[in-house]
């Protein structure tokens, strides 16, 4: 073997860790490195975006009010955030006041009102007031008061809500449709957050709703 001028003999270049590219250990790590780093990093990015899809999907709603029918509780054109879960999970039942959003089958819509009647109630209208069961209903998020006018009777049946809006003369609801009634496999979930910011509007900001329908 060759000898340079030194007496020392040339590197192998086939020798492991003596020349060749494809034989140096760091850098293979440094290659595991940087794939563990961009995992580190970014690889649960598409797990978040997945996660929060579900959230939006199955957990939470985003839904807006279309009209004044719930003024001025809810404004015009406010968007509300609502729980999916809230009946199906912790309570399957809507309680009197609670503001709901359901399927209408009748309008093939989804809607935002007021739950006023529930299963087994008999409702009345008197001197445009609300008589649930013969006892006048107290309604104090109404922004008017004995403007309540329908002159029909109605009895909830079992399994169903009797739904109306605050704005009670300028609401369409249950009092004029064909089907008064919301099945609970009708209802979407209930709003926890109102968030109005339009210049136009009864009032401006974001407000919580509480469980009774009160904001």
């Amino acid at each position: 073997m060759d000898e340079n001028k030194d007496g020392l003999q040339p590197a192998d270049p086939q020798l492991p860790g003596r020349g060749s590219a494809g034989s140096y250990p760091g850098r293979r790590l440094q290659k595991e490195s940087t794939a563990r780093r961009l995992w580190r990093d970014y690889g649960f990015a598409p797990i978040t975006v997945a996660v929060m899809l579900v959230l939006l999907k199955v957990i939470l709603q985003i839904a807006w009010v279309p009209s004044g029918s719930m003024e001025t509780t809810l404004p015009t054109r406010s968007v509300l955030l609502g729980w999916h879960l809230t009946y199906a999970v912790a309570d399957p039942m809507p309680e009197r006041g609670d503001i709901i959003t359901f399927w209408s089958d009748e309008l093939g819509k989804v809607l935002v009102k007021r739950v006023i009647g529930l299963p087994g109630d008999e409702i009345t209208f008197s001197g445009g007031y609300v008589y649930i069961n013969g006892q006048q209903l107290d309604e104090p998020y109404l922004p008017a008061q004995g403007v309540t006018d329908c002159d029909r009777t109605f009895t909830v049946p079992e399994g169903c809500f009797f739904p109306l809006g605050d704005n009670r003369t300028g609401s369409l609801d249950a009092r004029s449709w064909e089907n008064p009634y919301i099945p609970a496999s009708a209802i979407l979930a209930r709003p926890f957050v109102v968030i109005s910011v339009g210049s136009s509007q009864s009032w401006q900001g974001i407000r919580l709703i509480k469980q009774g329908g009160a904001v």
